[in-house]
């Protein structure tokens, strides 16, 4: 299925390439050098004593894949973190679809020790039982009340820890200030705007907007108070005559995005600064500071006085079922790095500032102390709510993203598009 909120963005034209979702790390670095990696023992879980250097507290393995200012500032703090303790982590990128990755490598014995995405995929892997995809970690770390209530229950899964979180994320509006002078309140102020720059003959447009992905465009669907899955009943409605009202609002911006509504075409339009909005998360926003002189962020306009509901996730440092035959040492490693990095209030507040990540270290959110942009998220995220966790919601990604596309293309109406994508659903379930 293609439950991905993020791809990764190639180099276009005269931008400099920018990264979409931020679900997991690096490849650069030299945290890799102490040990042998994905090659030792336990299928990809080294246990220190293969490693070179008498120092080695213990080796674990990691699977990232961020954007390049993600992924260079998460190689500094896992060397910073190897300098202070003595373990080493091999940072690995396993290219391709990340989920896809783990599906064939945990099954061969050959998977990470953790790797980082969102908090969805929580109750989609704890459920697996033959083989396990997730590690237990309720008696190895002991930093869970640090964070925010709700980062708390996303990492858990009946009653089980799988992971420890360090940032929220969501959608927000991203505006050129060189274009507009200030972020539109409502969507009519909004659409005004658009169709003022909005010539796609020339090359312009009035937004910037992956409208055929479930994630970004759920404050829509959602905006009218409807659920793409009511989580607490476990039922799909999609349907429902609310979703169907939120998916005609996103059908109007739809008319302002350039003709290809992947994740590359919509970007690089707003980067290139030929759209004076677009709708993105925080980790495009260190890519596109570096891009645009003047760049605003603010929550999505109302709909009919509707704040839209956009889904909102959880970084997570995933504990792999791979710690379940690896040595403690290893455990240590992999335990110790997810710790030390979600509970450091400089590494927080630092990325806070400088990726845009916003934080769910109590002391950290406490404190206040965040810049416009940070804040402006947070504020969505407050209007959002959290993706669902059970794995139900892994037969919802792709009817309807099958469903935008179609609307977006022309071939079907908002209405019955969802009414396909709803009975599609229930008929996977």
């Amino acid at each position: 299925m293609n439950e991905k909120r993020r791809t990764l963005l190639k180099t276009m034209g005269g931008s400099t390439a920018l990264a979409a979702l931020a679900g997991c790390i690096s490849t650069g670095g030299d945290g890799g050098d102490g040990g042998d990696g994905g090659d030792g023992g336990d299928g990809g879980s080294s246990d220190g004593s293969d490693s070179s250097g008498d120092e080695n507290q213990g080796t674990a393995t990691l699977w990232t894949d961020l954007s390049d200012g993600e992924d260079e500032a998460m190689s500094s703090y896992v060397d910073e973190f190897e300098s202070e303790t003595g373990f080493t982590i091999n940072k690995e990128a396993p290219g391709g679809e990340l989920d896809q990755q783990l599906e064939t490598a945990i099954p061969s014995g050959e998977g990470p020790d953790s790797w980082i995405w969102a908090h969805d995929w929580v109750g989609r892997f704890a459920v697996r039982e033959e083989p396990p995809f997730l590690y237990d970690a309720s008696d190895d770390i002991d930093s869970l009340g640090a964070y925010t209530e709700t980062a708390q229950q996303a990492v858990q899964y009946d009653g089980a820890v799988h992971g420890l979180p360090f940032a929220s994320e969501t959608v927000a509006l991203f505006y050129n200030e060189d274009m507009v002078d200030e972020a539109p309140e409502t969507l009519e102020e909004m659409v005004s705007t658009m169709e003022e720059f909005h010539d796609p003959e020339s090359g312009e447009y009035g937004l910037s907007y992956p409208v055929a992905d479930p994630y970004f465009t759920s404050g829509f669907i959602q905006a009218y108070g409807g659920d793409i899955f009511d989580e607490e009943n476990l039922e799909v409605t999609l349907d429902s005559d609310a979703c169907k009202r939120g998916m005609d609002a996103l059908d109007t911006v739809s008319d302002y995005v350039p003709a290809d509504p992947g994740y590359e075409s919509q970007i690089v339009a707003f980067a290139d600064g030929a759209a004076p909005f677009a709708i993105n998360g925080p980790w495009e926003l260190a890519n596109l500071q570096s891009e645009i002189d003047n760049l605003g962020v603010a929550p999505l306009p109302t709909i009919d006085g509707n704040n839209p509901r956009t889904y909102s996730g959880i970084q997570t440092f995933y504990f792999s079922a791979m710690l379940s035959d690896a040595d403690q040492s290893t455990v240590d490693a992999t335990t110790g790095l997810a710790e030390w990095y979600t509970t450091n209030e400089d590494v927080i507040e630092t990325n806070a500032a400088e990726q845009g990540y916003i934080p769910v270290l109590s002391s950290v959110v406490e404190d206040g102390d965040l810049s416009a942009e940070v804040e402006a998220f947070a504020r969505q995220v407050d209007h959002g709510v959290p993706i669902p966790t059970h794995p139900d919601m892994n037969s919802v990604w792709t009817p309807l993203t099958e469903a935008l596309t179609r609307v977006f293309n022309g071939n079907q109406e908002s209405g019955p598009a969802l009414d396909q994508a709803a009975s599609e659903i229930r008929e996977n379930l």
